[in-house]
């Protein structure tokens, strides 16, 4: 039986276009399933299957974990962003020997150990930190060779760009005595401060998740922080902007672009994860 390729979207840039096909060909093709709408959308009782996720090396259980129930967006949407965390970092939570070969070889950050990895994570209460919704895809702590606590906050992308200045942020990007401004003053890592390009569409949430890192280190949770954007190569938007960001730093290497392509040809391992890593280039690289 063939399974339609489905609709897709004439509103779509270019990449987003190719990623939306590539998803639609996988649910067709890999998956052999119906669609909903759109090509690269599940129906709700494959969604609720689980199908948008690995099946194997923890993904599900992680899942489960931080999610109990189903969500169409996360779940059922092959396109948004919000379920390749689960895909990409929940075989490293049980696979220390993997997890330090990515952090050390994609990321190029040395540690001695990784003490937790989390998904979907934002330390509380949140009064204490950014007092808002800002919250890391990913979040690895780890020890240095001098047993110092550090932490890496990790925002995973797919076809995303930027996006406009919601109600709920506006307040803290505009006045300059928020807690966003007061971080970035008192952190003494930005050459200006009080640059208002921070708080821009293309540059305000490569801020906010930094600074959502440079919070814990004043509350003493961790001694050093990075902020890592993963996203595929050929999202041109985080290839711009990160370079963009990066140059209002002092200390540069605080930020840090990844590629998917990157990060998945660092996966090495015995069957199982080689197994992994080719349902990863099957489904995301194009």
């Amino acid at each position: 039986m063939q399974f339609d390729i489905g609709p897709q979207y004439k509103k779509d840039d270019p990449f987003k276009a190719s990623a939306r096909l590539h998803q639609s060909h996988f649910r067709a093709e890999v998956l052999r399933v119906d669609f909903d709408e759109y090509g690269s959308r599940l129906i709700k009782k494959d969604g609720k299957a689980l199908l948008n996720y690995y099946d194997g090396l923890n993904v599900w259980e992680s899942l489960r974990k931080r999610y109990p129930k189903y969500s169409k967006n996360r779940d059922a949407n092959m396109l948004r962003s919000e379920h390749i965390p689960f895909n990409l970092f929940s075989p490293l939570i049980t696979n220390q020997t993997l997890a330090l070969t990515i952090v050390e070889k994609v990321f190029h950050i040395r540690c001695k150990r990784i003490t937790s990895i989390e998904l979907e994570f934002a330390p509380k209460p949140i009064e204490k930190y950014l007092n808002d919704g800002t919250a890391f895809d990913v979040y690895i702590e780890y020890l240095n060779a001098e047993n110092e606590l550090y932490g890496i906050g990790i925002e995973v992308k797919y076809t995303e760009l930027d996006y406009p200045l919601k109600d709920r942020e506006r307040k803290s990007v505009e006045d300059q005595n928020s807690r966003y401004w007061e971080l970035t003053r008192t952190s003494g890592l930005f050459n200006d401060p009080n640059a208002s390009v921070l708080g821009s569409d293309p540059l305000r949430q490569i801020w906010r998740n930094h600074l959502l890192g440079l919070s814990m280190i004043e509350q003493g949770d961790i001694n050093h922080f990075s902020s890592i954007i993963l996203f595929p190569n050929g999202n041109e938007h985080f290839n711009n902007v990160i370079p963009k960001y990066r140059s209002l730093l002092m200390e540069k290497s605080q930020v840090r672009a990844c590629t998917y392509e990157d990060f998945i040809s660092a996966i090495e391992g015995n069957k199982e994860t080689v197994k992994w890593k080719k349902y990863l280039i099957d489904r995301y690289i194009f």
